[in-house]
């Protein structure tokens, strides 16, 4: 064998192993792609438009409130109060949030809840969301969407987003909220 004979050998040995290497992350790819179309809840959780028709079904009345004087708004605008705790307790084995999070009936403003936990890159996702809380409200419990249960034991930071909307018309107002500094422990 020449040397020109042995350099072209090794030359298809080489261009071998690369094809079988890219088929190799091919497939790895396409793996990966099924997996995410088929097997992964996708489903988006976001700020709706228009408040649900459906009120949150965990809402209950404030204990001890009276109806109050509402806060003033100007025309086209709108006030909101809240009351809440900064702790919530998450159930897997209930698929529940336990929280404290309060409408209070002096708001001019119906209210959905989301309890957001917050990696430390950054990552916000969505772990529940309530109904229409009208003012004059309470929720103590919210049920996990789907795909919390991947969460784990321990303690995660996270956050309320609070999304105001028009009680008359449903709309949703130009501002919300954000309480960040939430502490949310998981259990079994």
């Amino acid at each position: 064998m020449t040397v020109g004979q042995t350099e072209s050998r090794e030359k298809n040995k080489k261009m071998k192993i690369l094809i079988v290497l890219l088929l190799l992350v091919t497939a790895a790819a396409i793996s990966v792609t099924v997996w995410a179309l088929f097997f992964r809840d996708t489903t988006p959780v976001l700020s709706p438009d228009y408040a649900p028709v459906e009120e949150e079904v965990n809402a209950e009345d404030i204990e001890g409130e009276t109806e109050e004087e509402k806060l003033e708004a100007d025309e086209g605008g709108g006030a909101v109060s809240m009351s809440y705790q900064k702790t919530v307790t998450v159930s897997l084995a209930d698929r529940t949030a336990e929280l404290m999070f309060q409408n209070p009936s002096r708001s001019v403003n119906d209210m959905i809840l989301q309890l957001i936990i917050v990696s430390a890159d950054g990552t916000e996702t969505v772990i529940a969301q309530s109904g229409t809380i009208h003012p004059g409200k309470q929720v103590e419990k919210l049920e996990l969407i789907d795909g919390a249960a991947e969460l784990s034991e321990g303690t995660y930071s996270g956050k309320f987003n609070v999304l105001y909307y028009d009680p008359d018309t449903g709309e949703k107002a130009i501002v919300n909220g954000s309480i960040e500094g939430i502490e949310i422990t998981v259990t079994a």
